[in-house]
């Protein structure tokens, strides 16, 4: 497993925003428009874990061995942070290290503390983005075997892990894919502006 992390980009200005919600919520669309709008975006490392551990004869499932699969995902969500580093500008992240918190704490496993010391080494942004259930736009597929009652569990589970890791939660409006990619894309121009 991956235990640090290097900086490798100090005269690099990078934004990490993630964007985090109960399965189901609408995260994957609005990633792929904004990866279509320009922006750098980082898939979902569950959904891909899920279908790599699926082919595999002793293949490690979330529902089967949750911690093993969380530190699986750790894993490919340091070395996402690792590819970011070399990313000059904007950057979305499909779920980030406390998604895995969340999940942990809400099928009552305890967090490692060496995932806490990781997160301290990964920067994301303070603001972060939640998209809040959703029952008219949500499915259940082969990587999402969760029920929606299932869903709004971990929704205020990941609420509450982002908020006891001192970020700040943003809730991305129902509606139109073009109406929350606008909502984001106002807010991060906002905060850009901020900086300079």
């Amino acid at each position: 497993m991956v235990l640090q992390v290097e900086e490798h980009n100090k005269g690099i200005r990078t934004l990490r925003y993630v964007i985090t919600g109960g399965p189901g919520s609408g995260k994957s669309t609005l990633l792929d428009v904004l990866s279509e709008r320009g922006s750098c975006c980082f898939e979902e490392v569950s959904r891909r874990l899920i279908k790599e551990q699926a082919v595999l004869d002793n293949g490690i499932m979330p529902w089967n061995d949750l911690p093993a699969f969380a530190e699986l995902a750790i894993e490919a969500m340091v070395q996402q942070y690792h590819i970011s580093q070399e990313v000059e500008g904007l950057c979305f992240f499909d779920r980030a290290i406390p998604d895995v918190f969340g999940y942990l704490k809400n099928s009552g496993f305890s967090v490692p503390p060496e995932y806490r010391a990781l997160l301290k080494e990964c920067r994301y942004q303070d603001d972060v983005f939640v998209l809040p259930p959703w029952p008219d736009i949500f499915e259940q597929d082969n990587e999402r075997p969760q029920t929606y009652e299932e869903s709004v569990s971990l929704y205020h589970a990941l609420c509450d892990a982002y908020d006891s890791c001192g970020f700040t939660l943003h809730h991305v409006p129902k509606g139109s894919v073009e109406k929350r990619v606008g909502f984001i894309e106002s807010f991060v121009a906002e905060q850009k502006g901020a900086i300079k």
